[in-house]
C-alpha cells in the first residue's frame, strides 16, 4: 500500500468536533500528535474523523451501501462495468482501489487512537473504556468488511491469503494474512470492544438524544451513529456467521433482539402516518453512519437515473420472487420513490429528502424529511435472519418464527405452516428476505457469497463462482506493499 506514505500526516487533517444535533463537524486542522491527547478530547475528535473517512463516496458514503456491492448483485439498471463482474476493467479498478485505500485510512484513524492509549489507565481518562472500546470495534468491523468483500470464499478458503491486518498505526508493510490469521484478529478486537462497552450508555440511554445525560458530549449522546456495544455484539454474529459458528452467531444475534427497549421492527404508525412516516425504519438502526453532506454526493446520482430501478424489476423482487408475499408489502408500497423524465424510473425514497415550499427571502426550503440523513450500517432485521439461518439445522420451527416476525413487520402473511420443518425452502425465503430487506444498505452481496449462492436475478440465476465474489486486490497493494 505504498507502505501507507499517504496515511501519515493525513489523520491529523481529520480532527473534528461535534456542534449540531448529530455530528456537524468541522476541521481543526494539523496539530503535533503529542498535543492532539492531551486529555480526552484529542481521542474524541480522532474517533470522530473515523467516522469522517467512512463517510466518504468511496466508503460507506455511496460504494459500500448503493455502488459496487448493489451493483454486483443487480439491484440496480446497468450502470457499469461491476453489472458484468469485469473486475479488470479500468473503472472498476480505480474504484476497488479507492475503497480499499479509503477503508484502510480510517483504520490508521482507529490506530492512532488505540496507540495513544498505550500507556494509559481507565482512570487516566473519564470514558477510557469507551475510547478504547469504540476504537476496537471500528478497526474490527472495517477489517471484516474488507475480508468479506477482497477475501476467498471461505467455503474451503480459511488457508487462502485474505488480506492485511492493520494493528499499529506506522509506514511499516504490513504482509497479507490467510483468512483464517484476519478472522482471528477480528474476533480478537471484537471480545476486547466487547468487554470494553459493558457500560456503554446506549443500554441505558437509548441511541438518540438524552437531555438528562450530565455528559453533553455528542459521542455519548447519540450512540447510535457511533460503534456502540449492540453495534459490536451484531459484528460478533457476522463474524460468527461467516465462520458458520451457529452457536455464537445466535448469542450475539440473540443479545440485541433481546434489547427490545432500545431496537424494535417497524411498527405500523411509522409507515402509514404521512406526517411521521419514516422511510429509514430508525427504530431497527443497530449502528448508522450521520452524513449531513450525502444528499449532495447520492441525490444527484439518483435523479440522473444511476441507482434506479424500472417497475418490473421492482416487481420481481417483492412480488414473483416470494410466491407467499403480499401486495401491500411496505417495502414495495412506500421504499420507492417513482421519478418521470423521458422514462420512468424508481428510486430509493429513504435517501430522497422532502422539503417544503421554498421562502420569499433566499429561495432556501425547510427540510421536513421525519428520518434522519443516515446511511444504515447495521439493522435489526439482519439479526433476526442471522439468528434464523443459525437456528436452521437443529431448530427449524424457531428460523420459521424469526422470519415471519420480520414478514408480518413489513405486513406480509405469516410463511405457511407446511414450511415450519423444510429447511430448504425456509433457506430460500431467508435469501427472498435479505434481497428485499437490504436493498440500496450494501448487504446482499456478502450473503451470497457466504452461502456461496448463485445471484438471483430477473433475467435468470447467475452461477456462483469464486471469481464473481473474490474481488481482486489492488495491484498497488501487491506491487508496493510487499505482497506480490
Amino acid at each position: 500500500m505504498r507502505k501507507i506514505k499517504y496515511i501519515l500526516g493525513f489523520c491529523f487533517l481529520l480532527l473534528f468536533t461535534a456542534c449540531n444535533d448529530w455530528l456537524d463537524v468541522k476541521p481543526l486542522g494539523q496539530v503535533e500528535e503529542e498535543k492532539m491527547f492531551e486529555d480526552e478530547k484529542g481521542f474524541l475528535q480522532t474517533l470522530t474523523g473515523t467516522y469522517t473517512l467512512l463517510n466518504a463516496e468511496s466508503a460507506y458514503g455511496e460504494e459500500l451501501t448503493l455502488g459496487m456491492v448493489d451493483e454486483i448483485v443487480h439491484y440496480w439498471n446497468e450502470i457499469s462495468k461491476f453489472y458484468d463482474f469485469n473486475y479488470r476493467d479500468s473503472e472498476v479498478e480505480g474504484r476497488l482501489a479507492s475503497t480499499w485505500q479509503q477503508m484502510y485510512k480510517a483504520i490508521a484513524n482507529t490506530n492512532l487512537v488505540l496507540k495513544n492509549l498505550e500507556g494509559k489507565q481507565p482512570g487516566d481518562l473519564e470514558n477510557f473504556n469507551l475510547i478504547k472500546g469504540e476504537a476496537l470495534g471500528l478497526r474490527a468491523y472495517i477489517h471484516l468488511d474488507l475480508l468479506r468483500l477482497f477475501g476467498p470464499v471461505l467455503k474451503d478458503g480459511l488457508e487462502q491469503k485474505a488480506i492485511p491486518y492493520h494493528e499499529e498505526f506506522s509506514n511499516q508493510i504490513v504482509k497479507i494474512m490467510t483468512a483464517k490469521e484476519v478472522l482471528e484478529k477480528i474476533e480478537k478486537d471484537l471480545l476486547a470492544a466487547y468487554t470494553l462497552l459493558e457500560e456503554d450508555p446506549v443500554k441505558t440511554l437509548g441511541r438518540t438524544y438524552n437531555a438528562n445525560l450530565e455528559n453533553k458530549d455528542l459521542s455519548y449522546q447519540f450512540r447510535g451513529i457511533r460503534m456502540n456495544y449492540y453495534a459490536v455484539c451484531g459484528t460478533l454474529a457476522r463474524l460468527y456467521q461467516l465462520k458458520n459458528d451457529a452457536a455464537n452467531a445466535l448469542k450475539y444475534a440473540g443479545e440485541v433482539l433481546e434489547a427490545t427497549d432500545i431496537f424494535q421492527l417497524l411498527k405500523r404508525d411509522d409507515i402509514i402516518q404521512v406526517d411521521r412516516r419514516d422511510l429509514m425504519f430508525q427504530r431497527e438502526l443497530i449502528w448508522a453512519l450521520y452524513d449531513q453532506n450525502f444528499e449532495k454526493k447520492l441525490g444527484s446520482k439518483m435523479g440522473y437515473n444511476k441507482y434506479s430501478i424500472d417497475f418490473p424489476f421492482k416487481e420481481f423482487v417483492y412480488e414473483q420472487a416470494d410466491a407467499y408475499g403480499n401486495v401491500a408489502d411496505y417495502r414495495s408500497a412506500y421504499l420507492w420513490t417513482e421519478v418521470k423524465m423521458s422514462t420512468a424510473y424508481w428510486i430509493p425514497a429513504k435517501y430522497v429528502r422532502i422539503y417544503g415550499t421554498a421562502s420569499a427571502a433566499d429561495g432556501s426550503r425547510e427540510d421536513k424529511t421525519p428520518w434522519e440523513k443516515l446511511l444504515p450500517m447495521m439493522r435489526l432485521t439482519e439479526m433476526y435472519y442471522i439468528a434464523a439461518e443459525a437456528n436452521l439445522e437443529n431448530n427449524a420451527p424457531e428460523a420459521y418464527r424469526l422470519l415471519n416476525e420480520v414478514r408480518v413487520s413489513r405486513n406480509l402473511d405469516p410463511l405457511p405452516e407446511t414450511l415450519k420443518n423444510d429447511r430448504v425452502a425456509l433457506t430460500k425465503q431467508l435469501i427472498y428476505e435479505y434481497q428485499k430487506d437490504t436493498w440500496g444498505e450494501g448487504k446482499l452481496f456478502y450473503f451470497y457469497k457466504h452461502l456461496f449462492h448463485d445471484i438471483i436475478t430477473r433475467e435468470g440465476n447467475i452461477q456462483a463462482t469464486k471469481a464473481l465474489f473474490e474481488l481482486p486486490i489492488p495491484k498497488d497493494e501487491l506491487e508496493f506493499g510487499g505482497n506480490e
